[in-house]
C-alpha cells in the first residue's frame, strides 16, 4: 500500500535499547480508547452479516436464490467475507494495545474473560434455536449443527476446530485462528512487551509465514498460520506506529505484510469464484480491503481522533455478540418469515433485530458476568508460594490465637501493577462459513 500523502517519518534522537523517541527525546505514546476502531469493528461485522444473509449463493434462505432476490446487492455482499481479514487486522492492533505493560497472568485472564462468557451463552442459545427448528435449519445450506452430545460439549472449550468437531455455529471457526494468535503472542507477553521484542516477533512471524506457506507441514500451519498471519501482523505493526511513531523500518514491514495480504486476497477470491460460482474481482476486493486498512493506518497516526462519538464505543461492544448470534438465529428467523414480509423489507428488519440482540447480550451477559469471572480467576491465581504457606492454626502464635494479617499477593511488588494499560479490548473476529477456507467444506 502506498504511504499516505503527507506522511513524514520522525527523526529518532538517541533511542533507548527498547523504545524509539520523538524529536523531543520522549517516547511517542498515544494512549486512550480509539473510537474509530470501534466503528471499524462494526463495519467488519456488518459485512459478514450481509454476506451470510445475502451474499452466499449456497444458502437457501429466501424464497428464491439470493442472486435473483437482491441483484447487485448480492454482487457486493459477496465481498463480505473480507470482514474476517479486517477483523484480524484490528485484533493484532488491539491485543498489543490492551496488553502492553501486562504480565502473562493478566493476559490470560483478559482473554478468557473477554471471550468465554458471551460465547458460552451463545452456544446454549444457538443450539436451542437450531434444535427446536431443526427441519427449518438443516436444509438452509449454511447451518451444520453438532450431531452428538460429545460434540456439543467440546464446543464449550472453543477448540472444536482443532479436533475436527462441528461448531454449534459455523462462524466460530475464526475463534480458533484467534486463539492460536493469542498463544503465539503469549510468548512475547511472558518476556514483557517492548518495542524491540514486538518488532522482532512481527518480523520473525512474517518470515516464518513465507517459509511455511508451501511446506505442507500440518503442525507448522497450525502454529504459524501463513494464511492469516499477514493480517495479524499488519495490526501489530500499525500499533507500534501508533505508540512509538513512524519509522522507515516499520512502514517497510507494513508494506511487506500488505503485499503478502493482497496475494492471499487474490487466492481467496479465486477460491470463492471457483467453488461458489460467483464472479468477484480481485481489484474490487483490494479497493475494499485497502480502504479499510488506510482507515486503520489513519487511526494509528492520530488523524481520526476527532471521531470520538459515544455511539462508536457502543458499536464496538456490540460487535462480538453480533458475530456470535447472527448466523443461525438470523437464518432460521428469515426462513420462518419469508413469504410474509418482502425480502427488501425483511433484510433491514433482521439486521436491526440482530443489533438489538447483540446489545442485550452485552448488557445482560458480558457486562455483569465478565468482571465476576475476572475476579474469580485473579483470586485463584494469586496464591502464595509453598514457603509462605502457614497452617491456619499456627498463624499469629499458635492454636487459639488470632491470626496475624498477611499481605496478599498483588498488594506489594510487581504484581501490584494490575491492568495499567488502556483496555480497548473489543470483540473478536467475525467469521464466515467454512467455505472461506480453501480445503474446508
Amino acid at each position: 500500500m502506498d504511504r499516505p500523502k503527507g506522511l513524514q517519518c520522525r527523526v529518532l534522537n538517541a533511542p533507548t535499547p527498547t523504545e524509539p523517541r520523538s524529536t523531543s527525546g520522549t517516547p511517542v505514546r498515544r494512549e486512550g480508547r480509539l473510537a474509530a476502531l470501534d466503528g471499524l469493528r462494526l463495519v467488519a461485522a456488518l459485512l459478514v452479516v450481509l454476506y451470510h444473509y445475502v451474499g452466499t449463493p449456497q444458502s437457501h434462505i429466501w424464497e428464491r436464490e439470493n442472486r435473483a432476490v437482491f441483484g447487485r446487492l448480492f454482487d457486493f455482499a459477496n465481498y463480505g467475507y473480507l470482514g474476517v481479514q479486517m477483523f484480524f487486522v484490528i485484533s493484532g492492533f488491539v491485543i498489543c494495545m490492551s496488553c502492553w505493560d501486562r504480565n502473562l497472568k493478566d493476559f490470560f485472564v483478559s482473554r478468557v474473560t473477554r471471550l468465554y462468557p458471551m460465547y458460552w451463552v451463545a452456544i446454549v442459545v444457538s443450539f436451542a434455536v437450531v434444535h427446536f427448528n431443526r427441519s427449518v435449519a438443516l436444509d438452509s445450506g449454511v447451518i451444520r449443527a453438532p450431531t452428538t452430545l460429545s460434540d456439543l460439549l467440546v464446543n464449550f472449550t472453543m477448540a472444536q476446530d482443532a479436533l475436527w468437531v462441528p461448531s454449534v455455529d459455523a462462524v466460530y471457526w475464526t475463534l480458533w485462528a484467534e486463539a492460536r494468535f493469542y498463544l503465539l503472542f503469549a510468548i512475547v507477553v511472558a518476556f514483557g512487551l517492548t518495542y524491540r521484542r514486538v518488532l522482532a516477533f512481527a518480523s520473525l512471524w512474517l518470515i516464518a509465514a513465507v517459509i511455511t506457506n508451501h511446506l505442507d507441514i500440518a503442525l507448522l500451519d497450525q502454529v504459524v498460520q501463513p494464511i492469516y498471519a499477514p493480517y495479524f501482523i499488519l495490526g501489530i505493526l500499525l500499533y507500534l506506529i501508533h505508540r512509538f511513531g513512524s519509522t522507515p523500518l516499520l512502514w517497510g514491514l507494513v508494506g511487506v505484510a500488505f503485499l503478502l495480504a493482497q496475494h492471499q486476497v487474490l487466492l481467496d477470491t479465486r477460491h470463492f469464484n471457483q467453488f461458489l460460482g460467483v464472479h468477484m474481482k480481485w481489484t474490487l476486493a483490494m479497493v475494499l480491503f485497502g480502504g479499510f486498512l488506510a482507515v486503520v493506518a489513519a487511526t494509528a497516526l492520530g488523524w481520526l481522533r476527532w471521531a470520538n462519538w459515544k455511539w462508536l464505543t457502543i458499536a464496538g461492544v456490540m460487535t462480538y455478540p453480533l458475530y456470535l448470534l447472527h448466523q443461525d438465529i438470523g437464518v432460521i428467523t428469515i426462513r420462518r418469515l419469508k413469504g410474509q414480509i418482502e425480502p427488501w423489507a425483511l433484510l433491514p428488519i433482521m439486521i436491526a433485530g440482530m443489533l438489538v440482540l447483540a446489545y442485550l447480550g452485552h448488557r445482560l451477559v458480558e457486562k455483569p458476568f465478565a468482571p465476576r469471572l475476572k475476579k474469580l480467576l485473579k483470586a485463584s491465581m494469586n496464591f502464595d508460594t509453598p514457603s509462605k504457606i502457614v497452617p491456619r492454626g499456627e498463624r499469629g502464635g499458635g492454636v487459639g490465637k488470632p491470626a496475624e494479617p498477611t499481605a496478599r499477593d498483588g498488594e506489594t511488588g510487581t504484581s501490584a501493577r494490575m491492568f495499567p494499560a488502556v483496555d480497548q479490548d473489543g470483540p473478536e473476529p467475525v467469521g464466515v462459513v467454512d467455505a472461506s477456507r480453501p480445503g474446508r467444506g
